[in-house]
């Protein structure tokens, strides 16, 4: 267990994401009042320039008070828990607000203080210890990027005759993701989206996924299971709620008639989309068991043909740019799968 003093002696940022001016005040001066560390108090009117503020400047604690105008604070922790790296949350409440307080807990906030009981220790005391259970946990999350790794290793290793798919998808997603002005956190989900999309075959019988000849209906449907499985794989780590609906939705199409659960359009997560597009660039261009691989001008005129019906069109030409002038395709895959970034 990490200690307070393990966590250095720098000042605290602590976001206070408040629409009253008068209680960021007295969170300012009861901080102000803690013996035991110091805290730097940055403020926000809303949710939206709290988040605008917490991707330009950063904090280490946010307090959140929940009534705001435009976006509630349960509303801002769920949108805050599709980001990665990201800090702890306590929620303000007011009195009488213990339902509201429960909602936050399960969207995300590590914890939750009501304003009227507020005092110098209270609060102090409180984002204490969010910073040593936050802290705590961040050795877990590592971990489970290392599980992540050993996975993606282990599908890629799974199917001989798609080698360096995995490693290659991830490098393209990162180059397409930074095209479209993707921010680091959502870079990073996006990378191990790409290196866990296929984490379900794994549950897929070699002779189905090595076979050299059309499937039957009922090997397809073998395949089509690999998002839902790959989902309930990756379920127990940390990054699952990020994760998940990248694995889930790679395969569903634009216009609705994908799988598993047929969304379409914007409906379709924007990771899973952007894993989408490259997948199918990257299979097309690669040799499979039953086909070799299409021709340069074949691979761009099926992605031109399918924008706007398998494919989000935006992005399919965002991609058909980047592959034009960084000459995606032949691009060597790093040596090792944990390199690939």
């Amino acid at each position: 267990m990490m200690t307070e003093t393990a966590l250095g002696t720098e000042p605290v940022r602590v976001l206070v994401v408040d629409d009253n001016p008068e209680d960021v005040a007295i969170v300012r001066r009861l901080l102000a009042q803690y013996q035991r560390r110091e805290f730097q108090v940055l403020s926000a009117h809303s949710a939206s320039q709290g988040m605008e503020r917490l991707g330009t400047e950063g904090a280490d604690l946010v307090l959140l008070d929940y009534s705001m105008p435009g976006e509630d604070g349960v509303s801002f922790l769920r949108r805050l828990a599709l980001t990665v790296d990201h800090p702890p949350v306590i929620l303000l409440t007011g009195r009488g607000d213990e339902r509201i307080a429960v909602e936050a807990i399960r969207s995300g906030a590590c914890d939750y203080l009501a304003k009227d009981a507020a005092s110098p220790s209270s609060l102090g005391d409180a984002l204490q210890r969010a910073l040593v259970e936050f802290h705590d946990q961040d050795k877990y999350r590592r971990f489970d990027e290392q599980i992540m790794l050993a996975l993606a290793a282990a599908a890629e290793n799974r199917d001989a005759t798609t080698g360096g798919h995995l490693q290659r998808l991830a490098s393209y997603a990162m180059l397409l993701g930074q095209e479209l002005g993707l921010d680091d956190g959502q870079l990073r989900v996006l990378r191990y989206g790409a290196l866990l999309h296929d984490i379900g075959k794994l549950a897929v019988s070699a002779k189905v996924l090595c076979k050299p000849a059309p499937l039957t209906e009922d090997e397809w449907e073998e395949i089509r299971q690999h998002p839902v499985v790959g989902e309930r794989i990756c379920s127990c780590l940390w990054f699952s709620r990020q994760v998940a609906p990248v694995i889930r939705h790679h395969h569903e199409r634009w216009d609705g008639t994908g799988y598993v659960d047929g969304l379409a359009g914007s409906d379709i997560p924007l990771l899973a989309r952007i894993i989408s597009v490259v997948d199918a660039f990257d299979a097309m261009s690669s040799d499979r068991p039953y086909r070799k691989a299409l021709p340069d001008d074949e691979v761009v005129r099926r992605l031109r043909e399918g924008a706007g019906r398998q494919w989000d069109p935006e992005i399919t030409r965002a991609f058909l740019g980047l592959a034009e002038r960084q000459r995606l395709r032949g691009t060597p895959p790093p040596r090792r799968l944990r390199k690939a970034a």
